[in-house]
Order: C-alpha cells, then structure tokens, then sequence
C-alpha cells in the first residue's frame, strides 16, 4: 500500500510525513528518506535506494548479509544500475529471501520534488 501525500508548497505535507515517522519509529521498522534542496548528497535521487536498503538491513541480520553479497557481486549497482533495479535487488529480493514481513515495514520519502 502505498499513501500519497500531494499539496501545494507550505501545506504541511513534511509536518505530517515527520509525525507519522515520530509516531511509527517504535511500534514498526521504519526507514525514511527526506530530501532536502540545496543539501548536496542529501538532494541526489541516487541515493534514495541504497540508504533505504541500508536502514531496512539494520531490521535483520539476513537482509544485511543478503545485501554484502548484492553489493560483492555488483559493487557499482547503486552508480551504475536503474533504480527500478536498484529497487528490486537492494530492497524487494532481500526482504522477500529473508521472509522480513513487508506489512511491518514503512517507509517514508519526504520532499521527492526537491531532488
């Protein structure tokens, strides 16, 4: 499932989005990507991905060990892959392999517009 949050510039849409990460961090694994415009590395679509990945592996030692061996095989697939790739190899392969329950995690992007 997915909750898309639309609106114009100043109507509170990162408030909510930071509320419900505030809300979530205990009671769910939560990983979260907030752009920010102006920012450098933080603004770059690139890394959307592999930092999702990255706090989805701290949830379960499989899908980090699964993701060492993504990364061994591939290690320019974050530079060098689509994202739909990136997504597929960096988050869906290892939480499926892993038997991770996607319903447990969220995942939050905030300020996609900024990059």
């Amino acid at each position: 499932p997915i909750l898309w949050l639309n609106g114009p510039t100043g109507s509170g849409k990162s408030a909510i989005s930071q509320t419900i990460a505030e809300h979530c961090a205990d009671k769910k694994k939560l990983a979260t990507y907030f752009f920010i415009r102006g920012t450098g590395e933080c603004s770059k679509f690139q890394h959307l991905i592999p930092s999702l990945a990255h706090q989805v592996s701290m949830f379960d030692p499989a899908v980090k060990s699964i993701l060492i061996d993504t990364m061994r095989k591939e290690p320019d697939l974050h530079h060098k892959k689509s994202l739909s790739y990136q997504l597929d190899e960096l988050l869906i392969k290892p939480i499926k392999a892993t038997g991770l329950e996607s319903s447990k995690i969220i995942i939050i992007v905030d300020a996609l517009d900024e990059c």
